[in-house]
């Protein structure tokens, strides 16, 4: 009767159960304790998933070059000589880690892995590489630097498929960076580009930068500071001058006028109210002297004197001192506007050191008039804007 129960139950479906677990267990139970090699892994398996696995390179970025360089390299190649056996194999291994780091990612770590390779071996190769990682973080201006190194002695250390894969980077790039020509004349002028020091003139610079605006700035002590913000186009090649002033020049170039301009009014409206005091002075004079000679008149004792009585040069002078009065108030009158209108030239005529475009495109002028008028001896000062 047992054995019919067991046969019974072997002969149900639950042995498809039986029979899965089974399989399940050899197949997936040793997988997890062996190590297969990677050659065994099937084409069709997700290795990106696997433990360990390198994560793709982006379709829209740049691979690292192959390993593919000479160990030693020929003594007489114009990038070998002069460096030794034990460098050039060095740089070598540090070429290679760099691309391994490359491979994985790990662009910043190998841009210091080229840039120690370089520092042993100036390969062209090496500049080739470093190029490919400098572009893939985006520092394109360094990249056609390290492309330009990489060409600089043509096809052979770089084998035709690098070279012209650098060749068509460079070409690109020539496209969307701009290129800068900048000359600083005065000495001991530190000129900067975006904060970063170029060069202490007098010097000039000549190079690759990104197409945006950039700002251009060069200062010494005791000189007024050149700062421009310039926008920089792709593919086209920029000149900026900056030529720096000292802080004298440009106080007189930031007025409106030569300096002694406004000064020569105020000096001329002293002197026309100075020719007014000798006016005065002359009048004073006269009338005293016609008092004086009035009063020994007959008819001035008792007060009843006529103008038939006075004798005529006495009346001249008295006209005269009359008229020499009237000199001296209208000289007053001209010299005193006069150094008005020199004393607010003085004002508009003062250092500017923040000229506003609005100022730039208009003109100011002042105009002086003399008037002169039956009753009046005057100067009138016109301002236009």
């Amino acid at each position: 009767m047992t054995r019919m129960m067991v046969g019974r139950i072997v002969k149900t479906p639950n042995r498809w159960i039986f029979f899965g677990a089974m399989v399940a267990g050899l197949m997936y139970g040793p997988v997890l304790l062996q190590a297969q090699p990677e050659s065994d892994l099937g084409s069709t398996s997700d290795k990106s998933a696997s433990p360990g696995a390198k994560p793709p390179l982006p379709s829209d970025k740049p691979a690292p070059a192959d390993d593919a360089l000479p160990a030693t390299d020929d003594d007489d190649e114009p990038w070998s000589r002069g460096v030794s056996f034990e460098s050039r194999q060095a740089a070598r291994d540090l070429f290679l880690a760099g691309n391994r780091l490359f491979g994985d990612l790990q662009i910043a770590r190998a841009i210091d892995q080229y840039v120690a390779a370089l520092s042993k071996w100036k390969h062209p190769a090496f500049y080739f590489n470093l190029a490919l990682a400098q572009r893939y973080l985006g520092a394109e201006v360094q990249a056609h630097e390290s492309f330009e190194h990489a060409l600089s002695y043509g096809e052979p250390p770089l084998g035709t498929k690098r070279f012209q894969q650098a060749q068509k980077q460079l070409e690109q790039m020539n496209h969307r960076l701009g290129r800068i020509r900048l000359v600083c004349q005065t000495k001991g002028a530190v000129v900067t580009l975006d904060g970063a020091t170029l060069f202490t003139g007098p010097g000039r610079y000549e190079g690759w930068t990104k197409a945006k605006s950039h700002e251009f700035t060069a200062k010494k002590t005791g000189y007024q500071s050149e700062i421009r913000q310039v926008d920089v186009p792709a593919g086209e090649t920029l000149s900026i001058d900056l030529s720096l002033i000292t802080l004298a020049q440009a106080t007189d170039i930031s007025r409106r006028w030569a300096a002694w301009k406004p000064w020569m009014v105020v000096g001329a409206g002293v002197a026309v109210a100075s020719i007014g005091g000798m006016f005065h002075m002359l009048a004073f004079k006269n009338f005293n002297s016609y008092d004086d000679a009035f009063s020994m008149q007959g008819c001035a004792l008792i007060n009843q004197c006529r103008r038939e009585d006075i004798p005529s040069e006495l009346n001249k002078q008295l006209s005269n001192a009359r008229r020499e009065q009237l000199v001296a108030v209208s000289s007053y009158l001209a010299g005193g506007s006069v150094i008005i209108t020199g004393l607010a030239l003085l004002y508009l005529n003062r250092p500017r050191w923040e000229i506003s475009e609005s100022l730039r495109a208009h003109s100011i002028d002042v105009s002086i008039v003399p008037t002169v008028s039956r009753d009046i001896l005057g100067v009138a000062g016109i301002v236009s804007f």
